[in-house]
């Protein structure tokens, strides 16, 4: 074999192993962009979000921690549709740390009220489901008031209650099942969700725990837990997942989430990612928005509110580790992103370095 072969040989291998590595002439491997259709694709059906707010409960002027805002679709606006709670997490006290998610949720056909439960760190922690309840009750009386002002009405359902789920993220997932679970116990009283979506659940002890076994048992449940979460870790989640034996294993979805650093921006599971500002993360906005925030929360809302495009949309948000539900798509070099893994047993949850057991 003639030296100049053998050259073109070892120089194709080189290629080769850079291709593999995820780099291309010193390129490194990027993540998709958003799908072009799917819950967590760019396909909007509306395409601007009017902003209403701020509100404060019903007596609680400018006290921020009862403090809400209302985002609708518009453009076209719709008359009426679901409604979606958002609870932020612990001091993210401006809608600004999820907008980009608010606003995905918003023009893919939903109202989303987005409640402030606490105005600063001091806010006692033992409050935090009580304001979130005052506020979201007095968004949905304002919503439903035709009289009083101009807004995308909520969609009633045969309950004769406005069709709602909760999402939420770090605390709010805990404040979320709280409010859940004391639909028809506590005042003012709002309707029984539909769905409870919560990412990265959490409390740390801090927030008062309700009866979980008191949500509605016709509640679907997802929940998110990423594998470098040092913040939440995994045992409130699981705290959650395994007292609600009272929902059917078909509306309970456990989700983990696999870091995956083969390229730029690192794909981390830490508890961070679901903010859409880039605080303590590497990126603002990217794929783990599209294919899990994103995915997650508007495939179960068109799951439960039955306003999805796809008759099988429940895959997505309660597909049990469906691979549309998991997949994360492909990294630019075309190797597959680490996807997420269901666990029908939170007990089975892998470790989290620097968590509790």
């Amino acid at each position: 074999m003639g030296a100049s072969r053998i050259y073109r040989l070892v120089f194709a291998a080189f290629i080769v192993s850079l291709v593999a590595g995820g780099c291309v002439f010193g390129q490194t491997a990027t993540p998709p962009p958003q799908p072009a259709s799917g819950p967590g694709g760019s396909n909007y059906p509306f395409l601007a979000v009017t902003t209403n707010g701020p509100y404060w409960a019903n007596g609680k002027v400018l006290q921020d921690q009862f403090k809400y805002y209302i985002f609708e679709p518009a453009a076209p606006t719709p008359l009426q549709a679901p409604v979606i709670l958002f609870i932020h997490g612990f001091i993210a006290i401006t809608p600004s740390g999820y907008q980009d998610w608010i606003n995905h949720m918003v023009k893919k056909g939903y109202v989303v009220v987005w409640v402030q439960y606490q105005n600063n760190a001091l806010t006692p922690t033992k409050s935090y489901t009580t304001n979130a309840r005052l506020a979201w009750a007095d968004a949905l009386y304002r919503l439903q008031n035709f009289w009083w002002e101009s807004h995308v009405r909520p969609v009633i359902g045969a309950n004769g209650q406005p069709q709602t789920m909760i999402v939420a993220h770090s605390v709010g997932g805990w404040i979320g099942a709280n409010i859940a679970a004391t639909v028809g116990t506590s005042f003012p009283t709002v309707p029984t969700p539909m769905a409870l979506v919560a990412i990265e659940p959490g409390t740390k002890n801090l927030v008062p725990a309700e009866d979980f076994s008191k949500i509605n048992a016709n509640t679907a449940l997802v929940e998110v837990v990423g594998d470098a979460d040092t913040v939440a870790c995994k045992n409130d989640a699981i705290r959650i997942f395994t007292q609600t034996t009272q929902i059917p294993a078909s509306l309970k979805n456990l989700l983990w989430v696999q870091t995956d650093a083969r390229g730029t921006p690192a794909q981390v599971a830490n508890h961070f990612f679901p903010n859409t500002d880039g605080f303590n993360d590497d990126a603002r906005v990217d794929n783990r928005d599209y294919n899990i925030t994103w995915k997650l929360s508007v495939g179960t809302a068109e799951c439960v509110f039955g306003t999805g495009p796809d008759p099988g949309a429940c895959v997505y948000g309660l597909g049990a580790g469906n691979l549309l539900q998991v997949w994360m798509g492909r990294w630019s070099d075309g190797v597959p992103i680490k996807p997420m893994v269901y666990y029908p047993d939170p007990n089975t949850l892998p470790a989290i370095p620097g968590c509790p057991l």
